[in-house]
């Protein structure tokens, strides 16, 4: 199936510029907000995405791009959308410790005189 095919098939929120196939899950939750949470990010908006409208949240390094291209998909659930590149299982793990790790060394930075 052709590129040009699979973005005409579901209108989904575009994505942010990012690596090419980099790991990640994103939600949309109808017209009211959505997160894209990634290992090196994550992106929270509210409404409908639009490019350059998200916060974003640093979780430290740069993004890691996997040596084969993961495949995308898309998974409707009542009113939200799903959409990963990866692993769900393997995404939201490596990200929530990131995230921990972040935090663990800025609480530890301001404790030092």
């Amino acid at each position: 199936m052709p590129a040009d095919d699979l973005r005409t098939r579901h209108a989904g929120p575009p994505a942010p510029p990012s690596a090419p196939s980099e790991r990640r899950i994103s939600i949309q939750v109808g017209t009211l907000f959505g997160l894209d949470v990634r290992p090196s990010r994550t992106f929270v908006w509210l409404g409908r995405r639009r490019a350059g409208e998200e916060t974003i949240v640093s979780l430290g390094g740069p993004p890691s791009v996997p040596r084969r291209p993961l495949e995308e998909h898309v998974k409707h659930v009542g009113a939200a959308e799903i959409s990963y590149a990866g692993h769900p299982a393997v995404t939201v793990p490596l990200s929530a410790y990131r995230a921990a790790r972040q935090a663990w060394l800025a609480r530890r930075a301001r404790r030092r005189p």
